[in-house]
């Protein structure tokens, strides 16, 4: 498998531009080029009934995956004043994923109690292609094994000890879940020729899908013998992610190792078009994906399973995700359903998504540092509050002062009062450590989201860092040249990192 995973590129699946014309024409130089043999037609009938054992033994497989994307990214037009007006931008990427993957499924009545798999990541990347502008994700060291479980009831992917950002969960979770491969057999024997419409529920596993709505998947078996067995696989489906609707048009083929009882070999081509939503961008692509596996004896971690569900039991790591503002020079663990919209640095816009709805948006800003060991009183940022609501102001109903989780100092303020009759709370953060920096985290939300929101702000403030970042140096005017040219004006030559004091 090791060599087969260095040979995995495919010249007979064809450019994206040409997926739409040549689907059925490539799918048959790649199952040549996948080494298939042909057989004699197998008429007699077969049992493929693997996924639907009964016996709760996990499986474990190593698998390699390529998916390669080419299309439109779609996004709100949050400047315009025509309601749902969008704009597009251009896309391309590559993920290459490698992993071993100890997995447990089966349908309810098997008496198996929950889908879930273990995944020790050894390449994880993405190359991104956003009109021109190029871009990197690579998984995190610290974050290369991970376990996929039900979570909102839906699966996820969770690293225990670090939170994944929402970038590394996007890159992991493939738009074919492997775990549920096996789940393409019918429960039932049958004959070459024969097809088979995947069940609504198994569909949108296998395709990362909370739900499917409309629309099927049919499964034929179209070559086998003894030890191999060849399925064709095409349909359109509509479904939902996160409340989000999404088109998807597929055909491909997979190859079974009757043997091994997995499917060993996938090549897809799919198109997929999914709505904006509030909590990430909409796209229209086209993609292609291959996926080798293979069955191996056990995890290379030593570890298992049931091991690392037991561990994830005592951590709430599945509900979290890692945000790190480069730009802003902090980093902070928060609610999986915050998103960020917007980062320059000095302000960056945060929205918290519960069904596809803001329930309370967060701007974070870089204040004017202070010198070091000087404090604003709580007093002070109070009058500030009331002073930046004006008019809306109503009435402060909290004012405390502590040291967050990370050592920083603390202030936090609640307020309520209205915006055009609407009843609205705000919560004021104020976190400063001894070197005169200053961070403001304000929250707001309307005053029926208060009990949904819950304590989302003390976990994000609590968790904060403050990380070394880049400031502008004043010239030095001494050494500054006396007689700029037309057009220049001065400015700062140097810049300086000054790391957080806590």
């Amino acid at each position: 498998m090791q060599e087969s995973f260095k040979e995995f590129s495919d010249p007979h699946l064809p450019s994206l531009d040409d997926c739409r014309a040549t689907r059925r024409s490539w799918l048959t130089a790649a199952l040549a080029s996948a080494g298939f043999m042909c057989y004699p037609p197998v008429v007699r009938a077969i049992d493929l009934n693997i996924a639907n054992d009964s016996s709760p033994l996990t499986k474990v497989t190593r698998i390699k995956s390529v998916l390669e994307v080419k299309g439109s990214v779609k996004l709100k037009n949050y400047r315009s004043k025509i309601a749902g007006d969008q704009r597009s931008a251009s896309i391309e990427a590559k993920s290459t994923l490698e992993y071993e993957e100890e997995y447990r499924n089966g349908p309810p009545e098997a008496g198996i109690e929950k889908d879930a798999a273990y995944q020790i990541y050894h390449q994880a990347e993405l190359d991104n292609l956003i009109e021109k502008h190029a871009t990197k994700l690579v998984l995190r060291e610290s974050c290369r094994e991970l376990v996929r479980k039900s979570v909102s009831d839906r699966m996820t992917t969770v690293c225990i000890d670090h939170p994944l950002t929402i970038a590394e969960r996007d890159l992991v979770e493939s738009p074919l879940s492997t775990m549920y491969l096996e789940q393409l057999f019918p429960s039932r024997e049958i004959e070459l020729g024969d097809s088979w419409q995947l069940d609504a529920e198994v569909a949108a596993k296998l395709l990362n899908l909370d739900t499917v709505t409309k629309g099927i998947i049919k499964v034929t078996l179209i070559e086998a013998d003894d030890q191999i067995g060849q399925l064709a696989l095409k349909g359109t489906l509509e479904g939902q992610v996160r409340n989000i609707e999404t088109k998807i048009e597929l055909e491909g083929k997979a190859k079974i190792d009757r043997k091994e009882g997995i499917i060993s070999w996938v090549a897809l081509s799919f198109e997929e078009d999914r709505e904006v939503s509030e909590y990430e961008p909409g796209f229209n692509i086209q993609a292609r994906l291959r996926i080798l596996r293979e069955r191996i004896e056990r995890p290379s971690s030593g570890k298992t399973l049931v091991e690392m569900e037991e561990r994830l039991d005592g951590s709430n790591s599945a509900e979290l995700a890692q945000f790190d503002s480069k730009l802003g020079a902090y980093t902070f663990v928060a609610d999986r359903n915050w998103t960020t919209y917007n980062d320059s640095g000095v302000d960056a816009t945060l929205r918290w998504i519960q069904k596809n709805r803001v329930v309370a948006q967060c701007t974070i800003t870089n204040m004017t540092d202070m010198e070091p060991g000087r404090q604003l009183s709580i007093e002070g940022y109070q009058n500030d509050i009331q002073k930046a609501l004006g008019k809306r102001f109503g009435q402060f109903l909290e004012a405390d002062e502590r040291l967050s989780q990370t050592g920083l100092r603390m202030m936090r303020i609640v307020t309520i009062g209205q915006v055009e009759g609407v009843p609205v709370q705000w919560i004021h953060i104020l976190l400063s450590n001894d070197a005169g920096r200053h961070l403001a985290l304000a929250y707001s939300m309307n005053a029926s989201s208060v009990e949904a929101f819950g304590t989302n702000d003390l976990q994000m403030a609590g968790s904060l860092e403050l990380t070394l970042r880049q400031l502008p140096v004043a010239p030095d005017e001494s050494k500054s040249d006396e007689n700029p040219k037309a057009g220049e004006t001065k400015s700062a030559s140097k810049s300086v990192l000054v790391p957080p004091k806590r």
